[in-house]
């Protein structure tokens, strides 16, 4: 579509793609991959900034009260668009209506990961453990409310296990940890890992996937350990602030569409574990409508907030 009579073609400037994570995670992995590729489509730099807090509420947050002038975005993912409203009481935005939803970039199935010491060797064997001294295993995520603790939590109650949480500021301190012995396990994105994995500081129990993730060939599925249907991934998107013009909205959805095209990207998403998104405008919305949903009543069931 093209620009209204006399307004500027857009953009004139750097665009500012905002991740509400530290450094290091799979949200921001995935937004520096794509935004090298939008740069090159949208002929400005497109500028990744990490502004974290409050489980991607910050952060989000912020992009929901800028102006809808596609000059500031959002990378829109699970924990700040979809679980954190059953996490909080309170929400500095609905991502039903804060916001207008471009496109997904990927999705990011998690790992439940162990130190190479660690005595279980199979996911039942951790089951068998944990019913024997309830509470006395702990477990690591990037933190309170992300995709790694509530798909551990849900593992947990399936099993009928006690497991103690311990929650990181991020995947990177989190798996830096874990790699100390500080904490034996962890649930976290396939990609984070996987160095440590390779050089056997590692071992993978099971994904959390419904299929098993191409990066851990041999590791099972949590579905297929005991527990059909189970299915706990995170996925990472581009978001607006709500009135974002239709042909900003449809521009960048092409340019997109064009990067998750790219060999070198699919290239870097296959490396990763990552699967490349098929959601545009009104399917990204709708998806993100039915994952609200899903997660506050796993929220609900499992009685879990934050403040």
């Amino acid at each position: 579509m093209a620009a209204a009579a006399g307004a500027p073609a857009w953009p004139q400037r750097p665009v500012t793609l905002v991740v509400p994570f530290p450094p290091g995670g799979s949200n921001d992995v995935v937004a520096r991959l794509v935004a090298q590729q939008l740069s090159a489509s949208l002929g400005q730099p497109v500028v990744v900034e990490n502004r974290p807090g409050a489980n991607g509420n910050i952060g989000a947050g912020q992009v929901a009260r800028a102006a809808p002038d596609g000059y500031t975005l959002l990378v829109s993912g699970n924990g700040q668009n979809a679980m954190n409203h059953g996490l909080y009481r309170q929400m500095p935005y609905d991502s039903r209506t804060s916001f207008n939803h471009v496109a997904q970039f990927a999705t990011v199935p998690n790992a439940l990961v162990v130190t190479e010491d660690f005595p279980a060797r199979s996911l039942a064997d951790l089951i068998r453990m944990a019913k024997e001294k309830p509470g006395s295993i702990s477990f690591a995520s990037p933190g309170s409310g992300s995709s790694g603790h509530l798909a551990m939590a849900m593992l947990a109650r399936a099993a009928a296990i006690e497991l103690m949480h311990v929650p990181y500021r991020g995947a990177a301190p989190a798996i830096t940890d874990v790699i100390a012995g500080q904490v034996p396990l962890v649930m976290i994105n396939v990609d984070v890992p996987l160095p440590h994995v390779r050089a056997g500081r590692l071992r993978v129990l099971a994904v959390t996937s419904e299929a098993r993730n191409a990066l851990y060939p041999d590791a099972p599925t949590v579905a297929e350990s005991g527990f059909p249907g189970f299915s706990a991934s995170g996925w990472i998107g581009l978001s607006a602030p709500a009135g974002l013009p239709p042909e900003i909205t449809e521009k960048l959805a092409a340019a997109v569409a064009n990067a998750l095209r790219d060999p070198q990207i699919r290239e870097r998403f296959a490396a990763g574990g990552y699967i490349p998104g098929d959601r545009g405008p009104a399917d990204y919305a709708r998806f993100i409508d039915a994952e609200i949903a899903k997660w506050g009543q796993v929220t609900r069931d499992l009685g879990i907030t934050l403040e």
